[in-house]
């Protein structure tokens, strides 16, 4: 038989000295003292919301007879031990599912640890919650899919839950900020005054005056977006967002001249940071882990701030364009590639792309819509 040899990595730190007084402790906090040697296996760990901690239970001891694997839970019920929690195991060993409070250098901050005081902590792991996301898109696919995508959405929408909604839109933006929060912030209160929903046919459109955080907020909560001919563009530079229906009648949200000293006032550290990652080039993991954390407090806390110090409404009307126009696709007989008719010169009876034809092309990047050959 292979013997294993597990070496501590901290140990845990509570008021509860005897195991049977180990249930209190889920309602209860527990720091996780880490060895100096393992410290910066710490790093982001306090980014997640839940941890799986193991560890050693030193107050037990193996037995070896095949009947001691059977066990009475503090129920009452008779089980495997391997069907229970219990501390009298092969191994002695124990693993929980724990809320990650806070982190301060080696030490980390939890809930819910069912260990008593001076565990010896055997590792700490993210947490692998793939299956129960497989659960739930199973749960969903009949309901949502045969449906409407945007159930979910809508009905936070209507709840005007934007922290849920900025949760979600951060998966599309790629980070959380306070531009993608006001594009959240924004584009709910239209959608409620419009009691507007989008179905992806241009019956409903949003038009945005900037090309920054604030549009993927924008596209994410109304469900305009230029793949379905909903969002329109309008290179003028202000944090604005007017959604419309085919009627013309269009609501406008549009920040206000002090809306970013207001956020700035709010959260004055994240600034701090921002100077020092993103100014001064430092690169130090704490500092960025810190200024990313300082972020997404930014983020969040900006929904939480008055939303009439942050902007201005207005109810306008709206020149609305025609639907979209289908095109046919041609080939392009230089490179082969399938263009839309739209998109075609036709040179000497040749039909080629505007690439091909070295025909200028609008462009829209991060420095707005201009032209290049």
């Amino acid at each position: 038989m292979i013997m294993y040899q597990l070496k501590p990595v901290g140990v845990v730190r509570n008021q509860i000295k005897h195991p049977d007084d180990v249930q209190r402790l889920k309602h209860s906090e527990s720091v996780v003292d880490v060895f100096d040697d393992y410290s910066t296996g710490l790093f982001m760990t306090e980014t997640f919301d839940y941890l799986d901690i193991l560890f050693n239970f030193h107050l037990s001891q193996i037995t070896s007879a095949a009947d001691d694997w059977m066990v009475t839970t503090r129920s009452g019920e008779k089980k495997g031990v391997f069907a229970s929690r219990s501390p009298l195991r092969p191994n002695l060993i124990g693993v929980t599912t724990v809320k990650v409070i806070e982190r301060n250098g080696n030490r980390l901050k939890v809930s819910g640890l069912d260990a008593v005081d001076g565990t010896p902590v055997l590792d700490i792991k993210a947490c692998d919650t793939s299956v129960f996301e497989d659960v739930e898109m199973k749960k969903y696919h009949t309901t949502v899919m045969k449906n409407n995508p945007r159930v979910s959405i809508r009905k936070s929408i209507i709840a005007e839950d934007t922290e849920k909604l900025l949760l979600e839109a951060g998966k599309m933006h790629g980070h959380y900020c306070p531009g993608l929060a006001m594009g959240v912030m924004a584009a709910t209160r239209a959608m409620q005054e419009l009691d507007a929903e989008s179905d992806g046919l241009e019956d409903l459109l949003a038009i945005v005056e900037t090309n920054n955080c604030l549009a993927d907020g924008v596209q994410f909560v109304t469900g305009c977006s230029f793949g379905n001919n909903s969002l329109i563009f309008h290179d003028v530079g202000k944090t604005a967002i007017t959604l419309t229906k085919r009627s013309g009648k269009g609501f406008r949200v549009v920040s206000r001249p002090d809306s970013q000293a207001y956020i700035r006032q709010s959260f004055p550290e994240f600034d701090n940071y921002y100077e020092e990652v993103v100014a001064r080039k430092n690169r130090d993991p704490e500092i960025v882990a810190a200024y990313r954390k300082s972020g997404v407090k930014r983020s969040f806390g900006t929904l939480k701030l008055d939303f009439d110090r942050l902007f201005d409404t207005m109810w306008v009307e709206v020149e609305v364009p025609e639907y979209a126009p289908s095109h046919d696709d041609e080939i392009c007989h230089k490179c082969g590639e399938s263009v839309m008719a739209s998109r075609v010169v036709n040179t000497d009876g040749n039909i080629e792309c505007l690439s091909c034809s070295d025909t200028e092309i609008s462009v829209l990047d991060g420095h707005g819509i201009h032209h290049s050959a």
